[in-house]
């Protein structure tokens, strides 16, 4: 079966791991979080949002500054607020694509806002010391898999792999690797928080200087802050008065409308939601591989489009 698509493709002016879409301003007035989060908007786009590591080093080399200061990612305490993550920054978590042994999560030793892998996976505290897997993404090898046997917090881990690799192992399409199915009893990277960005963002960054910030929702001290010499995060009283960071939305995105056509076996339904999504997925992945950040979504043809000789032109909805 053959169809002729048409692909929208949203373009960042950068590469996919240096990405520099938002401009950082440190704003050297003392006021509170709220405060700080209106003056933000009022004067450029929001209380600064960090996606990824560059993103953090970017925003610690925009200034001097050796003070506390607050950044856009507010708490709402409470068992019920808190939402999965996954620590590799920019892969959403989906709640239908799980591997749960029965009865987890179960918060079982109180707060337990880590998971580890035997089999199936079960919400485990982060203070546990395990076993864990990085993933290497950066390195032209065919072993992007790393077991590391010393064990540690959930935290220690995910540092671990940040700082030596690219970070825990992420996602079904890691976690489904024969190598990494392989291993017990390992932490991964998988994470729940009642933390949230001012601008609305998903990014699911986390970069705490103490284990003690991943077992949330029991503490006043709902705003984030980052100490710039040390890049790491704290939090304090949203009342309390600091500098803050402000970021700015920089060009925009260009967009891209391209014609394709694709193939498929005959059983396979190319009109079906579910199969369109999923090459919608396979092809942004495959442009991550080469370095370039694109978000697709396909485009509905006018019917005067679909009265052609040959095979009728189709149009896929998102």
């Amino acid at each position: 079966m053959q169809r002729t698509l048409f692909l929208v493709i949203l373009m960042g002016q950068c590469s996919f791991s240096t990405c520099s879409l938002y401009q950082y301003h440190f704003i050297r007035e003392n006021k509170t979080w709220y405060e700080a989060q209106t003056y933000c908007r009022e004067t450029y786009t929001d209380l600064a949002t960090v996606s990824d590591m560059t993103d953090m080093r970017r925003l610690c080399s925009s200034t001097q500054n050796q003070d506390e200061a607050w950044i856009g990612l507010h708490s709402y305490p409470g068992r019920e607020n808190r939402k999965w993550h996954w620590s590799l920054p920019g892969l959403e978590f989906n709640d239908s694509d799980t591997r749960w042994q029965s009865g987890e999560p179960n918060d079982y030793n109180g707060m337990e806002n880590c998971v580890t892998k035997i089999q199936l996976w079960f919400d485990t505290t982060c203070s546990f010391r395990c076993a864990f897997l990085c993933y290497n993404g950066t390195k032209q090898s065919n072993t992007t898999f790393h077991y590391i046997t010393t064990p540690m917090t959930w935290p220690e881990a995910q540092n671990h792999c940040r700082h030596h690799y690219t970070d825990l192992v992420s996602g079904l399409d890691q976690l489904n690797d024969p190598t990494v199915a392989s291993y017990s009893s390992v932490w991964i990277g998988l994470f729940r928080d009642t933390w949230r960005w001012s601008d609305g963002s998903n990014s699911s960054l986390r970069n705490w200087k103490s284990l003690g910030d991943l077992v949330d929702g029991q503490s006043n001290k709902t705003c984030a802050t980052v100490l710039n010499t040390a890049g790491t995060w704290s939090y304090d009283y949203c009342d309390e008065k600091k500098p803050f960071y402000c970021y700015e939305e920089a060009a925009p995105r260009k967009k891209f409308v391209v014609r394709m056509k694709l193939a498929a076996d005959p059983s396979v339904n190319m009109t079906d939601p579910a199969v369109t999504e999923s090459m919608l997925k396979q092809m942004e992945a495959a442009f991550r591989d080469k370095g370039l950040s694109v978000k697709l979504r396909w485009r509905k043809l006018p019917d005067k489009l679909n009265t052609t000789k040959e095979e009728p032109e189709q149009g896929c909805a998102p």
